[in-house]
């Protein structure tokens, strides 16, 4: 059997961390983007220690020539992709009164910048090789923040939410684009889960939230629908306070679509 080629974007902690080693456990070979050298050059450490194979890159997503550099370099590397990972997001303070008027701004665009463009830019690059692949998924990594009932209103997560709401929205889109090239795409909705960002802002969640592994369970799950399985999907696991164990069978649940 071929070995995956997965590209995943905020590799170096958390969640993209945790897909690049869950994968390369699998034999494949891993494209790792994030901005934090130091910490993504551990995760290509762990990679290929796990028996992969990784090519890491030090890459602010939201530059779009930065994005370019990075897949004019892998075009000597890879000939495909076959799981695409857009994990990478800031959650930063985007509130109007946290700051003046130079930090706002800012913030806002870096959220933006990194959750919403960033993910466009190495879509529109990985497209071709994405199709290429035959049969392949792009996995969005959205938040429960996106549905009703879990909205988060007048708080810091503004410029966060206002990217995964996006995001959200270009899975249904490319869903469509991309269903006769045969690559499926599907957004993740779920909550608390144990990374430094959930420790860094809302550290009482920890205990009762997901792991990481959790997470790349349900990525598992997606792909292993199959080609005719769902696209242009927002599977919800883990909402809000739920229990994790209930979020675990919801997780085993998506492998049926």
């Amino acid at each position: 059997m071929t070995k995956r080629v997965v590209f995943v974007t905020g590799s170096a902690v958390g969640i993209g961390r945790g897909v690049s080693l869950f994968f390369a456990k699998q034999g494949a070979t891993v494209i790792a983007l994030d901005i934090d050298a130091e910490q993504n050059s551990q995760t290509h450490a762990a990679v290929e220690s796990a028996g992969g194979i990784c090519h890491s890159y030090t890459c602010d997503v939201s530059d779009k020539m930065a994005v370019r550099a990075v897949f004019d370099d892998l075009a000597s590397r890879v000939d495909r992709i076959d799981l695409m990972v857009n994990n990478a997001a800031v959650y930063n303070d985007t509130t109007l009164t946290g700051g003046d008027w130079q930090q706002q701004t800012e913030a806002f665009d870096t959220a933006i910048g990194v959750g919403v463009m960033g993910a466009f830019y190495c879509t529109v690059a990985a497209a071709p090789l994405l199709a290429h692949a035959g049969q392949s998924n792009i996995i969005n990594v959205l938040t429960d923040h996106v549905k009703e009932g879990f909205y988060l209103t007048g708080g810091m997560a503004t410029g966060y939410d206002c990217a995964k709401f996006a995001l959200l929205r270009l899975t249904e889109s490319w869903a469509v684009e991309l269903k006769d090239q045969g690559v499926r795409v599907n957004g993740l909705c779920f909550g608390a889960t144990d990374t430094p960002m959930l420790r860094k802002f809302a550290p009482h969640m920890v205990a009762n939230g997901m792991v990481v592994e959790d997470i790349c369970q349900a990525i598992s799950n997606v792909i292993d629908q199959g080609p005719d399985g769902a696209s242009g999907r927002s599977y919800e696991f883990g909402m809000g306070p739920t229990p994790r164990q209930t979020s675990l069978e919801q997780i085993e649940a998506i492998v049926n679509g």
